[in-house]
């Protein structure tokens, strides 16, 4: 039998990177759910400038909507949010807490590269980088994928 390589550190970390920037590029150009989007903006996340990380949406015996978030303060934040069937209306605020202290912010942990709050802090500046940038110099109505392709 076969034994399958293991990704190095490096490796490891590019794969992480990449799924973080791919749920956090979905969930930038997919609209949120209504009920998050008021919620948080009521909170003060600026959704432009922050990022998803997780989002899980109607699963049995949780909140409607419950996942984490960075936002533009680089603060992590974790919610469990009651909505309506159509994630239009909060009902109730379960949990939204500031998580950041309990993330992993290392960037050199032995074995594993860096920590997964390193890497996330490392895309969400990437990505309000890139839109500062692509705003400067897009005219307007111009379609953000149409600049990235140029």
């Amino acid at each position: 039998m076969l034994r399958q390589r293991q990704d190095n550190v490096q490796e490891q970390n590019a794969r992480d990177e990449q799924a973080i920037l791919k749920t956090a590029e979905y969930w930038r150009q997919t609209p949120l759910p209504l009920a998050l989007q008021s919620c948080g903006e009521g909170r003060g996340v600026v959704w432009s400038k922050s990022i998803v990380l997780k989002l899980d949406i109607d699963f049995p015996g949780m909140p409607r909507l419950f996942g984490q978030l960075l936002s533009q303060n680089e603060r992590f934040v974790a919610f469990e949010i009651d909505t309506d069937q159509s994630h239009c209306v909060v009902e109730h605020v379960d949990s939204w807490t500031d998580v950041t202290a309990d993330q992993n912010m290392s960037l050199h942990n032995p074995g594993t590269g860096m920590g997964h709050g390193a890497i996330a802090l490392k895309v969400l500046r990437a990505l309000n980088t890139l839109t500062s940038a692509i705003s400067e110099d897009r005219p307007p109505n111009q379609s953000l994928e149409r600049t990235r392709d140029k």
